[in-house]
């Protein structure tokens, strides 16, 4: 996610930030056995101020209210996680979980689910707010982390140029090495910078969505698609998805044979779905564009940072709204959508409540029938589950609050 973006956007939004609530409840760990779609969903939950993480099972109960918070000590290592913590895009399998603390502090924070206890962290950081934005594991000594922001003045400290995927050894943890994106962005001007967005394994191919910004985020060139090669940590192949800027969203087809690309455009102001759409992408071998999708064709307003597979052919994910930037009047609000791709048949099944960028992460379970959606607003704050059918039809969703003590709105989804 471009999160200093949205960032921006949302805290402008916010009301009564200074009296902010300090997390309290205790940290309860979880021991769940995995099943079809793996063991659960992690919920991290923020006003910007704090944040907390709860884990809910695929059925929507409630498994730990408070794994990890804002208030937990840090154990001796130097930070409490912070304001800004997001989970890895991909299902995380381990006994122990990352969180990604984005900025100011670019940290991974590894966190043990049966102690609830942040058992090690590693900065990423290397002198500049790096602002890391997933975190890819490969093997028990090797991950890949996306690290969005280019370093202006490299050279001061080890692997600080940052706009590249960097390497490190989460056992240690350490990090080991870099992977320059630049030759992704030839040919364009200098200006744009690669911004890694999201990070994705598919049966031992690995890619990584580039946003393309300049660092000023007021422009942007076509986004990329790279596959990376885990072997070498090299560069293997880029697509350019020509028109399409701000791409952050990234999913894989229940078969693993496309990939379906979301993408914001540059200016979500005022609603503007210039450079915003969905774009599918043929990966059964070199990646190609089989089909896209203009936000125009979708709707009136531009598309969300998330999206996921409900079913074969069938997107499910979430439009932005936007305020009157004179006005500050409520133009239109997010949506959730399902989109069956084979014949573009748009359904809207809600909209945010009250304000725009309060709907949030959205993630499905196929093989659970299943999917999930962060509200910021409804029902006190809530996830959203969906029951989803074979063919990707949803019912009424039912709203969890995943923490209840505290409050704080869920904002981002990730699986475990």
């Amino acid at each position: 996610m471009s999160g200093k973006r949205l960032r921006i956007l949302l805290l402008a939004t916010l009301t009564g930030a200074c009296s902010a609530p300090t997390i309290t409840p205790d940290g309860q760990g979880v021991s769940v056995t995995p099943g079809p779609c793996g063991r659960g969903l992690v919920v991290v939950e923020s006003d910007y101020q704090s944040s907390n993480v709860s884990l809910l099972d695929f059925d929507g109960r409630v498994l730990s209210p408070s794994l990890v918070r804002s208030s937990t000590a840090s154990g001796g290592f130097s930070v409490a996680l912070g304001r800004d913590a997001v989970p890895p895009s991909s299902l995380q399998t381990s006994p122990e979980i990352v969180l990604i603390d984005r900025e100011p502090v670019g940290v991974l924070r590894f966190v043990d689910l049966a102690t609830a206890r942040v058992t090690n962290e590693l900065s990423v950081a290397t002198g500049f707010p790096s602002n890391p934005q997933d975190y890819l594991p490969l093997a028990r000594e090797r991950a890949y982390v996306a690290r969005y922001q280019t370093n202006p003045n490299p050279g001061r400290q080890s692997w600080d140029t940052g706009g590249d995927i960097l390497i490190v050894d989460p056992s240690l943890p350490a990090i080991t090495g870099r992977i320059d994106l630049g030759a992704a962005l030839a040919g364009e001007p200098s200006q744009f910078l690669p911004h890694p967005a999201r990070l994705m394994n598919v049966s031992g191919r690995v890619f990584a969505l580039l946003a393309a910004y300049a660092n000023d985020f007021k422009s942007a060139a076509s986004s990329r698609l790279v596959e990376l090669d885990p072997e070498t940590d090299s560069l293997v192949s880029t697509l350019v998805l020509d028109g399409l800027r701000g791409c952050d969203g990234l999913a894989v087809s229940p078969d693993e044979r496309e990939l379906a690309v979301s993408c914001t455009g540059v200016d979500l102001r005022n609603g503007s779905v210039d450079g915003s759409g969905l774009a599918l992408l043929d990966i059964e071998s070199t990646p190609r564009l089989s089909k896209r999708f203009e936000a125009a064709e979708l709707g009136d307003d531009p598309l969300g940072f998330s999206l996921d597979y409900a079913a074969p052919g069938v997107l499910f994910f979430n439009t932005f709204g936007h305020f009157d930037e004179e006005s500050a009047e409520l133009r239109a609000q997010d949506s959730l959508l399902r989109l069956d791709t084979a014949s573009g048949r748009i359904d809207g099944l809600l909209q945010s409540l009250d304000e725009p960028f309060t709907l949030g992460g959205a993630r499905c379970a196929v093989a659970c029938g299943v999917c999930f959606a962060a509200d910021a607003k409804r029902a006190g704050g809530s996830v959203l589950r969906f029951a989803v059918d074979f063919a990707g039809n949803f019912a009424a969703p039912t709203a969890i609050r995943a923490e209840t003590r505290v409050g704080l709105p869920p904002r981002y989804l990730g699986a475990f």
